[in-house]
């Protein structure tokens, strides 16, 4: 990558034409914007998970950009969650892939990118204990944990040194990232990213990287963004070959569908 963080408008209307055939969307802060409520109750029968969903514009231009290329999203979010999301512009030519590139629907079909042993489930399940006995201390802080299956997502009110003291407790093989993602943590094996579904999706598709655009806006995104095109839409959290600046009233996924679509529809 020569330079980075180049304006959009410097993306060739020649490549988005003639090469692009897939774009994938990171979701929290890109589509939709970020701030999730999520509450659950001390021992763990309650939980309130509120967030947002996609504005009519940007499911109406989701729709047409479907006509000319493959639509990915991305998402440390749970399957099921992003389906219950995207269900508007659901099925044909959309991919999802949740849990940082863990899992992928497509075509109909869920499929689990990477397999891991007893002993990492049990190595989750240990720290998601700690940290809920650190939630019984100190519920103002530590709100409770997304359902998921592989990776483990702790809500808190601010970073907190306590999470990352926990995960490397019990993480003597290093084998576990825990990044803080504006709203809390995501704790997940390093070995699979969301370049690992991208990887897959790719091969699926029969299409090279540099077919395809990727986005994102935090750390979870890095890898994805060094994948193909990459546009990051918060210059102050990642890089990407383009960027788009924040925009008052208009996320850059947003900003970013509306560009394409000008340029494909000609």
């Amino acid at each position: 990558m020569d330079e980075l963080n180049k304006p959009l408008e410097q993306l060739d209307p020649d490549f988005i034409k003639n090469t692009l055939k897939v774009v994938t969307f990171d979701v929290d802060g890109v589509i939709v914007p970020t701030g999730t409520f999520l509450r659950e109750s001390s021992d763990g029968t309650e939980l309130t998970i509120k967030t947002h969903k996609l504005s009519a514009e940007m499911i109406d231009m989701i729709k047409e950009l479907k006509k000319y290329v493959w639509i990915n999203f991305s998402s440390g979010r749970a399957l099921l969650y992003l389906q219950s999301m995207l269900s508007d512009i659901l099925w044909d030519r959309v991919s999802l892939t949740a849990e940082n590139g863990n899992f992928i629907l497509m075509d109909g079909k869920i499929e689990q990118l990477a397999l891991y042993k007893q002993s990492y489930f049990q190595k989750i399940t240990d720290i998601r204990n700690d940290l809920k006995k650190l939630k019984e201390k100190k519920p103002n802080s530590v709100y409770g944990f997304e359902p998921k299956h592989i990776i483990l997502t702790v809500h808190t009110a601010e970073p907190m040194s306590e999470i990352k003291e926990v995960v490397k407790k019990h993480d003597k093989e290093n084998e576990l990232y825990c990044l803080w993602t504006g709203e809390g943590y995501d704790i997940g094996p390093i070995k699979t990213n969301k370049k690992t579904a991208l990887l897959f999706l790719s091969e699926r598709l029969k299409i090279k990287p540099e077919q395809m655009i990727t986005t994102g806006n935090y750390l979870n995104d890095k890898e994805m963004l060094d994948f193909g095109v990459g546009i990051s839409v918060d210059l102050e959290q990642v890089s990407g070959e383009y960027a788009i600046p924040k925009k008052k009233g208009q996320l850059g996924g947003e900003i970013l569908a509306e560009y394409l679509l000008k340029v494909l529809a000609r």
